[in-house]
């Protein structure tokens, strides 16, 4: 299962509790709203939460119950803001009522053991998705703080879904482009969060979107891919993924290889075989197709290309690659 570190206000955070329900902000910016959206589609029954609590720690353990659900009924008497995309969530393994410090997060990431969390990016976003190997680092520091074992906090006042989805607009112009790239990202995630797509990108593991990278910039979709064999979890794979709405051209397959050969140096040590890039769009500049054709015959290496089609009742994607055989 996948983890999420939640941001939340120390006077909101009793709350969560209380109710066992997280919520993320509706922004009035529709792209914004689309990606926070999105980010809450990859969460999925099971997962771990941890709580990042401003100006004091990260909190744990917890483990996602419901899918996410769109839900406005007043919870955080805010009368600025309602929270409604939604997930509900429990107690699990045991109490820690001391948090992980902040130094101990900045240890992490100068480790290299706690990449995808982006210290930069708190405040700006409220949900960040970390890969199952981060999070057992951050339990693990929570067992190292609180070695003494306490029951578990049962929720008081347990917070019940209405199970109705979060809105994923699908709409599109008269080319069929998408309107708003955070909602084609958010159809990814919730395929994935729905075990669905292996049969184009293979059996998959962790997933998570809008993932930070030494080059200010964020990769639109990361993947992990485990196989395990005698109760031993095998990494043999990562998959970086590229979304463009319209046309793409070489500016975005420069971007996917750039985050090709640094995912390779950072993660597969050297190993270029263990990365495979894919760009998915409404269609491809020539160039584009000219280069992927070349490098697999040059290199031996290619990156992947993927026609998106919304249907015609838009409510669903067909995706086709392109095959250069």
């Amino acid at each position: 299962m996948s983890s999420h570190i939640f941001l939340v206000t120390q006077d909101r955070f009793p709350m969560c509790l209380k109710h066992g329900i997280y919520g993320g902000i509706s922004h009035p910016l529709e792209r914004i709203n689309s990606e926070v959206i999105a980010g809450f589609e990859a969460i999925r029954p099971g997962d771990f939460i941890f709580f990042y609590v401003k100006n004091v720690g990260v909190y744990g353990l917890w483990r996602a119950t419901t899918q996410p659900f769109f839900d406005e009924r007043d919870i955080w008497k805010d009368k600025e803001q309602d929270f409604p995309y939604r997930v509900c969530f429990e107690s699990v393994l045991r109490q820690f009522s001391k948090p992980i410090s902040l130094s101990d997060i900045l240890d992490l990431r100068d480790k290299g053991k706690l990449w995808t969390f982006d210290l930069g990016t708190i405040g700006k976003k409220s949900h960040h998705p970390i890969t199952t190997d981060e999070g057992k680092e951050l339990i693990r520091l929570l067992l190292r703080n609180n070695p003494i074992s306490q029951p578990t906090d049962l929720i008081p006042e347990p917070y019940m879904s209405n199970g109705v989805a979060l809105p994923l607009r699908l709409d599109t112009d008269r080319r069929g482009q998408i309107k708003i790239e955070g909602y084609l990202n958010a159809w990814f995630m919730r395929q994935f969060s729905r075990g669905n797509l292996k049969d184009i990108i293979g059996e998959y593991h962790d997933f998570l979107n809008f993932v930070p990278t030494s080059f200010n910039t964020v990769m639109d979709i990361f993947l992990t891919h485990v196989t395990t064999l005698d109760s031993i979890d095998i990494l043999h794979k990562f998959t970086c993924i590229e979304l463009k709405t319209g046309l793409s051209t070489e500016k975005d397959l420069n971007q996917i290889i750039k985050y090709e050969n640094w995912l390779v140096r950072k993660l597969a040590a050297g190993d270029n075989d263990m990365v495979q890039s894919v760009l998915v769009a409404l269609d491809f500049q020539g160039e584009v197709l000219e280069y992927v054709q070349r490098r697999r015959l040059i290199e031996e290496k290619t990156v992947r290309l993927i026609w998106y089609r919304v249907s015609e009742g838009q409510d669903n994607i067909i995706l086709t690659e392109i095959g250069f055989d």
